[in-house]
């Protein structure tokens, strides 16, 4: 500041002496902060599962919303995974609470630490992430009828501007897209009982839950 201030020439040098003392008194802080923060991504991987598996239910909630029994299914699915998500947190409170030990007393072994708690992250939440990772399969099967869907009514769109003022080319597209709302619904139809088979397979914690699940491309709408 002096240097701004008095339009010295060495203003330039100052500032990366500066910089340079600001590195060095900041590197104990900086890697404090960055053990901190693995420590916190560690704490927060049960409640990212679960924010995923709550992702994924709000968009099977919509596809199965006619059906009572199937919604009573995901629910205990939701239920399961806020079951684990709780044992997988109580789990890491431990390996957490030595990292803490260790960073508060400006312990040697943090780096040790921190990998113990890693791992028993890895451990702890192994069987949420597979939940989360299943879960997602279904969601993403369910919502495979809606996205094609969406698909034929945007070229729909792109085609009425083209044919605008054409009446029986006009009324032939409206002819496809009802076409396509009814292949829509009767894909969803068939994919409904797969669907709630893999949400039971999930509720019940069993061990055939992928072979409940149609194979990729494979089932409603394959072929195109």
């Amino acid at each position: 500041l002096g240097a701004l201030a008095g339009g010295a020439e060495n203003v330039e040098s100052r500032l990366a002496a500066a910089e340079a003392a600001a590195a060095a008194a900041c590197r104990d802080v900086g890697a404090l902060g960055a053990q901190l923060k693995r420590a916190a991504d560690i704490a927060t991987l049960p409640y990212v599962a679960q924010k995923a598996v709550r992702r994924d239910a709000d968009a099977l909630r919509v596809a199965l919303r006619d059906d009572a029994g199937a919604l009573a299914v995901l629910r205990s699915v939701v239920a399961q995974c806020g079951t684990a998500t709780h044992a997988a947190s109580v789990a890491l409170r431990g390996p957490l609470g030595a990292v803490l030990g260790a960073l508060a007393g400006g312990a040697e072994n943090v780096e040790s630490r921190l990998a113990a708690a890693e791992a028993a992250a890895d451990r702890a939440c192994r069987d949420v992430w597979a939940l989360v990772a299943r879960l997602a399969r279904v969601a993403d099967i369910a919502a495979l009828p809606g996205a094609a869907r969406e698909a034929a009514l945007r070229y729909a769109d792109a085609l009425r501007a083209t044919l605008s003022g054409d009446a029986g080319a006009e009324a032939l597209l409206v002819s496809v897209v009802g076409r396509c709302g009814a292949a829509t619904d009767a894909a969803s139809d068939e994919l409904r009982g797969a669907l709630v088979a893999a949400l039971d397979a999930l509720a019940r914690g069993a061990d055939d839950v992928e072979s409940r699940l149609p194979p990729p491309g494979g089932g409603a709408g394959a072929g195109g």
